[in-house]
Parts: C-alpha cells; structure tokens; sequence
C-alpha cells in the first residue's frame, strides 16, 4: 500500500475535508484528490463520498482511517522513543480509568518513580473505552481499567485484584444504613456514571442479572468525584467502589445501602497490546508490589 497516499487519506478523513487537508499538507486540492482516488483504486474501493463541501466516509474509508491512525501514531511514537532512547532518557505513558488513577495507582506510581527518578511519567485519564483507544492507537504503552467483563480481541488484559462495590446514598435517605433487595433500589433515583463507563456497565448488569428494572435515571455525570459530591450534598445513590466513598462513610457524609445476600466487585486489569512481546518493567514493578495495595481495596 502506498504510504503516502494514505497519510494524505488519513488527513483529509480526520478534517472532514480535501481543501482543509490541502492547506494543511500545503499542497494543490487536484493533488489531494489525485492521491485518494489512486489508493482506492490500489485496494479497490470507495473510501469517500461528497456531503455538502465536505466529505463522508463509506465503511471502507472508515476501517481504513481507523487503522492509519494507528499506523501513523505507532510511527510517530518509535520516532519518540529512538529520540527518548539516544538522549539516554526514559519516558512512560500510562493510560488509567479514573477509578484506578484516583485510589489505587498513586502508591506505586511514587514508589517507581522514586526508584527510577530518570523516568519521565505521563498519564492520560479517561474511561474504559478512553483507555482501549489509546492503547490501539499506539498513544500509550499500558493501561489499567477497573471492569468486570474484559474486551478487545487485539489487547491482553490481567487480572491484579478485586475491588469492592457498595451502594450510597446520604444519610437522610430512607434507605440509609438499611438492607434491602434489588427491587427497592429500582424504585430510587440514580447517579449513572457516562456511557462507556465500566461502573455503569456493573450497575446495569446488576439489574438485568436479577431480571429486575433498572434504577431511574436521576442525574448523569462523568466522573466519579463528581458524582460523589452530588450524593454528599443529598441526591440520589450511587454504586461506587469502596475505596472511594470510605472517608465519606467515616466522617458521616455518606452512609451504606447494604443489598440482601449479593456482593460486587470488579477487577483491576492491567491491559497491554498483543503485539508486545515484553513486559514493561513498570508493570513487573506493580505485580512484585501488589501488597502495597491491600489496604486501599480490602476494605
């Protein structure tokens, strides 16, 4: 496949435009649409229709700009590595669901960092899907995701532990400090966390493993903390993992909503590409630290 025409293609499907990918590639439009229509006729198909003064991608252009991205992302990170590499330095990009960064990573981030003050650390944060991206795309070397149903088929990912679930609300709810079955929870207004977050996909199969209706939807919020505070400051209950809402409960902000004979619990994955041969030290450094973490989570 001719490289550079995909590199052009891939420009013009990310700025939704051939004029757009010609200024920015300072050449000629003619030259633009010169190199797209010579790569689909290289693979043989369609890659982009006109829609208004833009332009649409068909299914093919679609699987064709995702994979350049990766292509073009990968080869930008070997050109940062082999400088990182030359310069004697060292730099790790890590991608972590809120949860994991939040109240469990820090300890043994520290501690490596401590021990390897010539690393750089970088952290992107986002959701589960957040996380899966990056990696595919090449923008991270590992990830850390807090689910409990593991995903892509081009990503490995590892169990570390369990973390524990609880069901809050604020102390002046009716349910506070009560136990109760899965159908009196149903009947409460909820904190649902953002589509593609691992707690909403827990909370919901919750539910629909009990064959009973799912909570009404009170609020919706992205983050955690966020939705923490809302619950703090008297609306609604939230499903949140324990290490997050135990000072809360201690300190009387907070109080538990206990649910009759079931437990939850998601696992904490680390999740690498299955195109990495080697474990990276940092996760070596993790596992042989796991210890460090019991307190955090086996509340």
């Amino acid at each position: 496949m001719n490289l550079h025409a995909l590199r052009i293609f891939t420009n013009v499907a990310k700025l939704g435009s051939i004029t757009k990918a010609a200024n920015l590639l300072l050449i000629s439009q003619p030259a633009v649409t010169a190199q797209v229509r010579k790569l689909e006729q290289e693979i043989g198909a369609k890659l982009i229709t006109g829609k208004g003064r833009g332009i649409q991608l068909t299914t093919e252009g679609k699987f064709l700009f995702e994979q350049g991205l990766r292509l073009f992302h990968l080869e930008n990170q070997i050109d940062e590595k082999l400088k990182i590499f030359l310069e004697k330095k060292h730099k790790l990009n890590i991608a972590s669901a809120i949860i994991a960064m939040n109240y469990i990573l820090p300890p043994v981030i520290a501690g490596y960092k401590l021990e390897n003050p010539d690393v750089d650390v970088y952290v992107s944060l986002g959701n589960v899907e957040t996380v899966e991206r990056r990696l595919l795309n090449y923008e991270d070397d590992f990830g850390f995701v807090v689910q409990s149903n593991i995903g892509h088929e081009d990503l490995n990912f590892e169990k570390m532990l369990d973390v524990p679930f609880w069901f809050v609300v604020h102390p002046s709810h009716p349910l506070a400090n009560k136990e109760v079955t899965i159908f009196d929870l149903s009947e409460h207004d909820f904190i649902y966390r953002e589509p593609g977050s691992s707690t909403r996909d827990l909370l919901e199969a919750i539910f629909y493993n009990h064959n009973c209706p799912l909570p009404k939807l009170g609020l919706q919020m992205q983050g955690l903390p966020e939705s923490i505070r809302v619950v703090e400051a008297g609306f609604g209950m939230l499903l949140a993992p324990a290490c997050s809402v135990i000072e809360s409960l201690a300190q009387g902000r907070l109080s538990r909503v206990f649910l009759e004979q079931v437990e939850i619990n998601q696992s904490l994955f680390v999740c690498t590409r299955k195109t990495d041969e080697n474990e990276h030290p940092f996760v070596n450094y993790f596992k042989e630290n796991l210890f460090m973490l019991e307190n955090i989570v086996d509340i």
